[in-house]
């Protein structure tokens, strides 16, 4: 899982749909790392001008809008791609993601 396998998920979706929730691209998130990776691909995709946010209410859904082309390679930056290491936390012994 990565910032950028995730990135190529959410353009397949939204260039499908066209229209989305953020709600409804985490509904099937295994886990929170995975939703981090989603919401920051969604930021890299917003700075490369691919994407609307609307939020019509303070802390009310997050809609997003594809508004880039329906075809072609999107550039994702790897800033966030780094390797995560699962360890155990020896204060109770449950891991840290």
């Amino acid at each position: 899982m990565s910032v950028t396998d995730e990135a190529i998920r959410i353009v397949e979706h939204l260039r499908r749909s066209s229209r989305s929730t953020f709600r409804s691209l985490v509904g099937d998130a295994e886990s929170t790392l995975v939703v981090v990776a989603r919401f920051l691909a969604l930021l890299e995709l917003y700075k490369e001008g691919v994407l609307r946010f609307e939020q019509v209410i303070a802390l009310g859904e997050l809609h997003i809008t594809w508004v880039g082309s329906s075809e072609g390679e999107i550039e994702v930056s790897d800033e966030f791609d780094i390797p995560v290491q699962v360890t155990e936390d020896e204060t109770n012994g449950e891991s840290n993601v």
